[in-house]
């Protein structure tokens, strides 16, 4: 840092150019894991040696922590000569590493920031070059990126955003919407889909799948995913006031909420708190929670059908599903992917037959389905005529607030 103050004074003085590189290991965990730290310790030597080796005698190479490092190429009259560099740096990675007969084959991410356009001080700089390389890893990995103006902006406004979750509780900014989920046959409604929203102060409506990730990475969804059952049932018994069992709450839990060793034991609680029946209360899991080959989250899985709650997999097709879990992992329904049920109506071949297979998969398995996303009467036409047994999305109803419910009065049809 003390030789990247300087090198900003000599860019200043000579008007040239100098490039700040933050480049981090990808993966490079699993081999202290499986290998040890000692074999750790070597890889990142030789990494260091090879990295050393491809810049001038007048750049610099530090360790910044763990498995990052730090490069300052200096004196650059135009961009052209950095991007040389940069390339020939993330070249280092096309070659294995040998550690005691053993090859290890490393990637690395990398984010540039440029004097003096991503910064005029040392902190500014470094800061741009890691928002750059969390970039480089969330665009796959294994690239070099350049800092832009639209990073930046957009990583402040998720600082800002982030800073503002962790209040949203507190302001009363998240509420629920609850969308109906309708019998084929009957075309009456047999259940709700709880959705949560998020109206900031500052950004006004922000999208669950901005905020969703934002709360899994800093650990606020399990406060709010507790405060999403909760107030999910109090509202559900509200529009429920028959206390008809046939009718389900639909509502989603993540791989972080079920990371906590007392998920069953606190929905427990609630359903006790709110005097909800469990027989109403559907848990919705994602397919890769329900293929997970961690026993703990499959040991909290089983605990919470063990209080009479239902389970149901979504976005089913999406991920990479083994058909033979499904003989050995309990669930009551399979939640057919959105993008699926749109490409009916696109007339893709190919979308019609995957849909086929889930629902023929699913009655084999005596197993209910649920296609999301119905738009159309042309997907409703398809899915009704293929068995899907129910279906969920705008042809019928849009989500909507619970006193849109109660004023509908839909709930009639069940009294």
């Amino acid at each position: 840092m003390e030789k990247l103050e300087s090198s900003i004074q000599e860019a200043k003085k000579d008007a040239t150019l100098l490039g700040v590189i933050f480049l981090d290991l990808d993966s490079f965990k699993s081999i202290n894991d499986t290998m040890g730290h000692s074999t750790g310790d070597s890889v990142l030597k030789m990494t260091a040696e090879r990295l050393s080796s491809c810049l001038r005698e007048k750049d610099t190479i530090a360790r910044f922590g763990a498995d990052e490092f730090l490069i300052l190429i200096t004196n650059i009259k135009r961009l052209e000569e950095l991007k040389k560099i940069t390339d020939r740096i993330i070249g280092v990675f096309d070659q294995c590493i040998h550690v005691q007969d053993i090859e290890y084959f490393m990637t690395a991410s990398a984010g540039v920031a440029v004097y003096p356009v991503d910064g005029e001080d040392p902190e500014t700089l470094v800061k741009n070059a890691d928002i750059a390389m969390y970039e480089a890893k969330a665009g796959g990995k294994n690239q070099i990126i350049y800092c832009s103006p639209a990073m930046k902006e957009e990583a402040t406004k998720k600082m800002k955003l982030t800073n503002s979750l962790y209040r949203a509780l507190d302001k009363n900014e998240l509420y629920l919407h609850y969308q109906p989920q309708v019998d084929v046959k009957t075309q009456k409604i047999i259940g709700f889909e709880a959705l949560l929203r998020w109206n900031n102060g500052e950004y006004g409506m922000v999208s669950p799948n901005i905020f969703i990730p934002m709360a899994e990475q800093t650990g606020l969804i399990r406060p709010i995913g507790l405060w999403v059952i909760k107030t999910a049932c109090k509202e559900f018994k509200e529009f429920n006031k028959s206390g008809n069992k046939s009718i389900t709450l639909s509502v989603n839990l993540s791989i972080e909420q079920l990371k906590d060793i007392t998920i069953a034991e606190k929905i427990s609680e609630i359903l006790y708190a709110t005097k909800m029946n469990p027989k109403n209360l559907q848990i919705e899991i994602t397919e890769s929670i329900a293929f997970n080959e961690d026993y703990n989250i499959l040991k909290r899985l089983k605990d919470i059908r063990n209080l009479g709650i239902s389970v149901s997999i979504d976005d089913f097709g999406k991920g990479y599903s083994s058909l033979n879990r499904l003989k050995t992992f309990s669930i009551d329904l399979l939640k057919i992917d959105m993008d699926f049920v749109h490409g009916i109506t696109s007339q893709s071949q190919k979308d019609r037959a995957i849909i086929k297979s889930i629902i023929q998969v699913a009655k084999n398995l005596n197993v209910k389905v649920l296609a999301e996303g119905v738009e159309t009467e042309e997907q409703f036409t398809f899915l009704r005529d293929n068995g899907c047994d129910i279906v969920q999305g705008y042809y019928f109803y849009k989500p909507m607030p619970a006193s849109e419910i109660e004023k509908l009065d839909i709930m009639e049809a069940y009294r």
